[in-house]
């Protein structure tokens, strides 16, 4: 059984290759809008959505990338969006990791690359991180779950959707 959402969930792929056309905010903002209605756990809405879209702030946070892991774990794209909440809570994760997976499924429901980025958390917690986490507005308290790279796939760059394991699901 498939319909049209069922087929976008299916061939949606992590991108990795992303051209240099700006994405307009409106598109930003609708995946970043994206993110508000996934579930949270007992409807608390602990999270906080933080668009990256300056190229200021775009370049401190590939700026820590570069220095504390050698390479561009952006992907070179111009726009970010960081998921964050409250680092002792235990829904933090979970609701984060919601709003994230709402956020691929927009991006590519408007023709968009993304990709989940996971070091955000311990780049902003080194020295350096921390004074561009101040800069971000992300409270001390929270820490990032994840980030959404968000670009337009590079020309000539094929996205294949991969196997998945055939015993991933167990009829019980």
């Amino acid at each position: 059984m498939a319909n049209k959402f069922i087929r976008l969930i299916k061939s949606r792929v992590s991108c990795r290759e992303y051209s240099d056309k700006r994405v307009p905010t409106k598109k930003v903002l609708a995946v970043a809008e994206a993110g508000k209605y996934a579930p949270s756990g007992r409807n608390r809405q602990i999270a906080n959505i933080y668009v990256v879209k300056s190229k200021p702030n775009v370049e401190k946070l590939r700026n820590l990338s570069f220095e504390l892991l050698d390479r561009d774990c952006m992907h070179g794209v111009q726009a970010i969006i960081l998921v964050a909440g409250p680092a002792e809570d235990d829904f933090t994760d979970k609701d984060c990791s919601c709003i994230l997976e709402n956020m691929f499924l927009a991006a590519h429901s408007l023709g968009l690359g993304s990709c989940w980025i996971n070091q955000f958390d311990s780049l902003l917690r080194s020295k350096n991180g921390l004074k561009v986490k101040k800069t971000l507005g992300i409270p001390d308290n929270f820490k990032v779950v994840g980030g959404c790279a968000l670009g337009y796939v590079k020309d000539n760059v094929s996205l294949e959707v991969k196997e998945r394991k055939a015993d991933f699901i167990k009829i019980l």
